[in-house]
């Protein structure tokens, strides 16, 4: 099936491209479709799949849907050929022959010509019989072209031999015939003894003469039924049936060409008619009284003493349908038979209303009057079984036509009605294009829960290419149902995952929002384990077929955050806090949900164009993952972005001066600050946890004194700054018209509720753990007592730790920082908690000062 997907792709882009026309009946792309439909046939025969399963089906309606597309709007979409006056070219000649006129009428009638069958030389046209002309493939033709079977008999040479032989041994022997044996041969002998006979007991053939009569009456219906009505007269005249092959030729419209000259407004192909009179024909050539043999057919296939097949074979040659249908037993057979009829119909209705030829159909020159024109259906006799199905409207009558196919008794072909190609087929027919594909899409989730998967797959595969084409054809279409198929078979194609290069070409054809909608949830299945240079290529092919790249990898990443931005509203309304320095762990293991969101990023890391974004919505997701209590999550995040992107950032906002730009980057650098502050304590944890031994050498001890000090001076000093700097608060208008503002300022407001608390208890922490740790300033302390040690406080005696632990209580007080205000909330207060570490701080300087007293003493 991958193999499918990709040829069915390569087809179209070569279209797309110019390299392979659309309608060319030969090597066109629906015919190269159909073609893959075929390999599809094949490989499922040499599979030994059994014919007639549901997947053979599927594959061989498919294929002649193609064609159906092909044939119709290859007539739907060529030119009408200009019309002469008919009104000068019936006063010039009204014996124009009928041929001429059939010809003239079904190339200027493009419902018609949709019905007529192709004929690419008149030369053919000319040994045919009952069949018209027409430029192009069409519907008739295309019936013709998927008989139900086609199995010819035997060409056996010799009339009736068997029989024959039982009449010429009676005639030698003088014994009687066999009983009911007829005992003539004509054409009529069975039908006139069969009536004639008592009993029901006479006009029967010898029985293996009666069995290939019967064989040889099927063979010539279906050739009919193939649109081979030539092949059947031949088969008729090699089995020396010369009479049944004229009886099939009557249906050739009369042609003179000499009536049939350019001055009459109809030309003629003469190197046509020129190669006939060379092999032995006669410029005069049809039969004059076609409409009496047509009406001779017709009493024929009526009947009841025939043989089935030979009143379908005359039914079939003279329009009729009532003969035809008992011996059809498929859909596209009874859909033949309405369409030949409907056909014919209207042809003799041309021919009888037209002024063109009146002669030949009138028997007079005199002007048709102008109720009686052709076009005039009001004007047919609805008893003239001949014009009767030409009262309606093609289109019309067609629409009722496979109306009644669904209401037929016959539940096969009911239900076979019901195919979903067989409906395309319909809707296709009809011009209701728009139609098939809304009752499609209304049908579509229902269908996804009662077809199997490859079933489904197949159809939307089919829809998809059948709009694709249409559209390169110019064909208006919903644009919704269209959107919504195409998105489907999008997402067939990345369940049976297909390459990257494929759904970006199908989702290109998608109407921009949906195209960038589509790629971007294809993008989605690129989880945590993929690596990012397949990322990377897959959001690049978007770019190779015309989408927007920015705008997917931007799509992308806000279908991963949505739900963040769902808990981020819950999170608001929570007042949770961080109770102590532990519950803020930045280097916990982070989840795999986790790591999905930390790497959702990169879709916007990958160009530079959409490196703002990355930033807007790292900030975003920091913001989240702080409130959430993940920090670990948010220091991850903030180090996996590329180290080009501030520099980036700040440099556009130089360029083009902008609030938002410019808060984005102070948000971006206040985490930096942040995480570094925390990598700092992180490093004072490790060394502090490896704290020498009491019996160690005091070397080893004072390396490990002058390391934590360093340490504390360098965590203490970073976090002071940070403190300073009004730590994430922004200068946001609430008057710039984003809505994301307000929401925005309270997760600001909330993060520092959050943050600022727990990191000052984690520095007073780390300050009052490391008290007995003099700083390296101790020695100038010591250098002042021995110059003047009076003059020295025992208080200044105390450790520097505790000192700053002091100065951090102020800071936290002073109304210039206002930091208290971070530790109230409205169901929580940590200011108490606080003030109780201070207190162990102070009590903690005291029990220093009392055990300076004697050094300050002596």
């Amino acid at each position: 099936m991958d193999d499918v997907y990709l040829a069915f792709c390569d087809q179209l882009q070569q279209a797309q491209l110019g390299q392979v026309a659309l309608l060319d009946e030969d090597d066109g792309l629906l015919m190269r479709w159909a073609q893959i439909c075929d390999v599809m046939l094949q490989q499922l025969e040499s599979q030994q799949e059994a014919l007639g399963t549901e997947q053979v089906d599927s594959w061989m309606l498919e294929r002649n849907t193609w064609q159906l597309v092909q044939a119709l709007y290859a007539e739907r979409l060529a030119e009408v050929r200009a019309s002469s006056s008919e009104s000068a070219s019936t006063s010039a000649n009204p014996y124009t022959p009928p041929l001429s006129v059939a010809q003239h009428l079904i190339e200027h009638d493009k419902q018609l010509v949709e019905l007529s069958v192709r004929h690419t030389a008149k030369r053919r046209y000319l040994r045919s019989s009952g069949s018209l002309p027409s430029p192009r493939f069409a519907i008739r033709d295309w019936l013709h072209s998927i008989p139900t079977t086609l199995n010819p008999a035997e060409v056996r040479r010799g009339y009736l031999p068997w029989t024959k032989n039982k009449i010429k041994q009676a005639k030698r022997s003088g014994q009687p015939l066999p009983r009911g044996i007829v005992k003539q041969l004509d054409p009529d002998a069975v039908l006139r003894e069969a009536k004639n006979a008592q009993g029901g007991a006479g006009g029967r053939l010898e029985s293996d003469d009666a069995a290939y009569e019967k064989a040889l009456l099927r063979s010539l219906f279906e050739y009919v039924r193939a649109g081979q009505l030539d092949l059947a007269i031949d088969m008729c005249r090699q089995s020396d049936q010369s009479w049944r092959a004229a009886s099939l030729s009557g249906g050739k419209l009369a042609s003179d060409r000499a009536l049939a000259s350019s001055d009459s407004g109809f030309g003629q192909d003469e190197d046509a008619m020129d190669d006939e009179l060379l092999q032995g024909g006669s410029k005069i050539s049809g039969n004059v009284n076609r409409r009496l043999w047509k009406m001779m057919c017709r009493k024929l296939a009526s009947s009841p003493n025939l043989d089935p097949y030979e009143r379908a074979l005359y039914g079939a040659i003279s329009g009729d349908t009532a003969s035809v249908l008992p011996v059809c037993s498929s859909w596209e057979d009874i859909v033949w038979v309405h369409v030949n009829s409907l056909f014919e119909a209207h042809v003799e209705s041309g021919l009888w209303h037209s002024s063109s030829g009146r002669y030949w159909s009138h028997g007079s020159v005199q002007p048709i009057d102008d109720s009686t024109k052709r076009g005039v259906k009001s004007t047919i006799d609805p008893e003239d079984a001949l014009l009767a199905p030409a009262a309606k409207g093609i289109r019309s009558e067609l629409e009722s036509i496979f109306d009644r196919l669904l209401k037929l008794e016959r539940g096969d072909v009911a239900q076979a009605s019901k195919n979903p190609y067989r409906v395309s087929q319909t809707y296709l027919i009809v011009g209701k294009i728009g139609d098939l594909l809304t009752t499609f899409v209304e049908r579509l989730e229902v269908a996804a829960q009662d077809t199997e998967p490859e079933a489904l797959a197949h159809l939307l595969r089919f829809f998809t290419h059948l709009i694709l084409v249409l559209r390169l054809l110019n064909q208006p279409l919903p644009t919704h149902p269209a959107n919504r198929i195409l998105e489907a078979y999008i997402s067939v194609l990345e369940a049976n995952d297909q390459s990257e290069s494929l759904i970006a070409f199908y989702a290109s054809q998608l109407d921009s929002t949906s195209a960038i909608e589509s790629y971007a949830h294809f993008l989605l299945t690129f989880g945590p384990d993929s690596d990012r240079q397949s990322r990377k290529l897959a959001l690049l092919k978007a770019s190779e077929h015309g989408l927007d790249l920015a705008a997917i990898a931007c799509r992308t990443v806000e279908l991963v955050l949505q739900d963040v931005r769902d808990d981020m509203l819950t999170e608001l309304n929570e007042d949770r806090r961080l109770g102590s320095s532990e519950a803020f762990d930045a280097y916990a293991r982070i989840d795999a949900r986790q790591l999905e969101l930390i790497r959702s990023l990169e879709w916007l890391t990958f160009d530079r164009r959409t490196y703002s974004e990355a930033l807007t919505q790292a900030n975003a997701l920091t913001r989240y993952f702080l409130s959430t209590d993940i920090p670990h999550a948010a220091r991850e995040l903030i180090f996996q972005l590329p180290a080009d992107l501030l520099p980036i950032e700040a440099a556009q906002v130089v360029e083009k001066k902008g609030e938002d730009r410019d808060a984005q980057i102070r948000e971006f650098l206040d985490y930096t600050s942040l995480f570094a502050c925390l990598e700092k304590h992180t490093r004072w944890a490790e060394v502090w946890s490896r704290k020498p031994r009491t019996n160690a050498p005091k070397l080893e001890h004072n390396a490990f004194k002058d390391g934590i000090a360093t340490l504390i001076d360098d965590f203490y000093e970073s976090t002071v700054l940070l403190l300073n700097s009004d730590w994430l608060k922004l200068e946001l208008s609430l008057n710039d018209g984003n809505l994301d503002t307000p929401r925005r300022l309270a997760e600001l407001a909330r993060i520092r509720q959050l943050v600022i608390p727990h990191l000052v208890l984690r520095l007073h922490f780390t300050l009052y753990d490391s008290r007995e740790i003099l700083p390296s300033y101790v020695c100038d302390l010591v250098n002042a007592l021995q110059t003047n040690p009076l003059t020295i406080s025992p208080i200044l005696l105390m450790h520097s730790s505790l000192q700053r632990c002091f100065e951090l209580a102020n800071l936290v007080a002073d109304e210039r920082t206002q930091l208290y205000l971070e530790f109230v909330g409205e169901r929580t207060n940590l200011i108490g908690d606080y003030l109780d570490q201070v207190r162990l701080a102070s009590l903690a300087a005291l029990e220093v000062g009392k055990d300076r007293s004697a050094f300050s003493v002596a």
